[in-house]
């Protein structure tokens, strides 16, 4: 009990002194009255008269704080600095409205297709049935943007049909432009789309109407994404993207994720936008690829030989045995492809219906198909020039409906040779597919729903006729996907 006297004492001793020291004062809005004494005078500083010391009296008095008669106002939020006055240090560079947003989509498909069998590929054993249920694309997005530097990470959990596999993963550090706009200039790193074609290198999977991409744009940059480095910028009306990367797409038969050999393809596109006269916008753009591509060599063969049973009767004989030389090894090659693109864009909006948007796209490649009839000019003993265009139609109807036509067309190989009766014919086999669709659309709380109806029919040269000759091969589809944006 003595202790906690003595304690009580000391502090109500000693706190006055801290409360009214030359570190700390007292704020102007308060007095401080000490044990025993009358409020402190604020006049012009002249000395106290000596005052005889007091006895120390028996119980010690607490700290009294008495407030002014008005209360402060409660003090106004601290607004941190803008962001043009605070230091450039490391926390200013993660500076910004930075948070991970988490985004995806899932397109659920059924199909009707023409070509469909009930039956396996003789060569792989896999399944000629189109006609099922498809989980298309299931892919989920983290980003986020501070103010300098900034990632992606985005996967599909269906690829292929059943694996996951990365899509666009990349870190990027860039200076921010004027509000509302793109960077003024960006720096990437990592798997993102090549840009050549702005099909390709602006509009992801749902964006798109259609269920596919133009078949040659499928063909020259199969899988759309490749890993390598980009710059880009945006100044006026006017965006720019420069990339190198490895060359070879994610969706490319051989190599994919890999590189197969040391030169990288250089690419780019610059597009223009704005407003041609009122209510009436626009936007054209160019695209180049320039790179190297890979030509796989074979291994040395022995002398070997089969046996042909001529007569069916079951027993070898030496007239049945035939020979099959050796052949030496080849090595594999590089070789040059490149490719050219162009677009333009028109939309309007047109009153109680919508936006209606006009589209179209020519693209010329050497050697660039790496998809529908892959290209190699090593093997093949000459260059393959491939052509290809398409051009689109599409009308909102209110916000909760949309259709559209589409045309386009794909040479894989314009100067192709074929023997036919013993002379050399040039052929030219053509794609030219006709597709509409239909699609509703629901508007739900930070997500979209659409149902989405498709009609695709092809004219091509891959069937035969009677005498041989290229002929129509049956390949229309019909398809209905089901889809979710979040």
């Amino acid at each position: 009990m003595r202790q906690l006297s003595f304690c009580v004492f000391l502090f109500a001793a000693l706190l006055p002194i801290y409360a009214i020291g030359d570190d700390e004062k007292p704020d102007d809005d308060e007095t401080v009255a000490a044990p025993g004494s009358a409020t402190p005078s604020t006049g012009s500083g002249s000395a106290a008269p000596a005052q005889a010391e007091p006895a120390p009296p028996d119980p010690p008095s607490p700290v009294v704080v008495q407030p002014v008669a008005e209360p402060l106002p409660p003090p106004l939020p601290t607004e941190p600095l803008p962001a043009s006055a605070q230091p450039l240090t490391l926390a200013g560079l993660l500076s910004g409205a930075g948070r991970t947003v988490v985004r995806g989509y899932t397109q659920i498909d059924y199909g009707r297709f023409d070509r469909s069998l009930d039956e396996l590929s003789a060569g792989t054993r896999e399944s000629l049935n189109e006609n099922s249920f498809v989980v298309r694309r299931a892919r989920l997005r983290l980003e986020n943007e501070w103010k300098y530097v900034g990632f992606v990470a985005d996967a599909d959990f269906f690829a292929d049909g059943a694996t996951a596999r990365p899509r666009n993963f990349d870190v990027h550090a860039q200076l921010p432009g004027a509000a509302g706009q793109p960077p003024l200039i960006k720096l990437k790193i990592g798997l993102f789309p090549i840009p050549f074609t702005y099909q390709n290198q602006s509009q992801s999977a749902y964006e798109i109407f259609f269920v596919e991409r133009a078949l040659f744009i499928d063909g020259f940059v199969p899988g759309r994404y490749d890993i390598g480095a980009a710059v880009s910028g945006h100044i006026w009306a006017i965006d720019w993207i420069l990339a190198v990367q490895n060359g070879q797409p994610i969706g490319a038969a051989d190599f994919a994720y890999q590189d197969p050999n040391d030169a990288k393809d250089f690419s780019g596109r610059v597009e223009v936008k704005g407003e041609l006269v009122a209510g009436i916008h626009a936007a054209t753009g160019v695209s180049f690829l320039k790179g190297t591509g890979f030509s796989a060599g074979t291994a040395p063969t022995k002398d070997t030989f089969v046996w042909r049973d001529l007569n069916e009767d079951g027993r070898v004989t030496v007239s049945e045995l035939i020979p099959i030389p050796g052949a030496p090894g080849r090595a594999s090659e590089n070789f040059d492809r490149w490719g050219l693109a162009g677009d333009l864009r028109i939309w309007r909006d047109i009153p109680r219906l919508g936006e209606l948007r006009i589209d179209a796209e020519l693209a010329l490649g050497e050697n660039l198909d790496r998809f529908v009839a892959p290209a190699d000019p090593v093997f093949l003993g000459r260059d393959q020039r491939g052509l290809g265009f398409y051009a689109s139609i599409t009308q909102y109807i209110t916000e909760h409906a949309q259709v559209g036509l589409r045309y386009d067309q794909y040479e894989p190989n314009i100067d192709d040779l074929e023997l036919f009766e013993g002379r050399s014919v040039l052929t030219r086999r053509t794609f030219k597919t006709y597709t509409a669709g239909v699609s509703g659309r629901l508007g739900l709380p930070h997500a979209r729903a659409r149902v989405h109806l498709e009609y695709a029919y092809q004219q091509n040269s891959l069937g035969r006729d009677a005498s041989g000759q290229p002929a129509q091969l049956d390949n229309a589809a019909t398809r209905v996907r089901f889809e979710v944006v979040f």
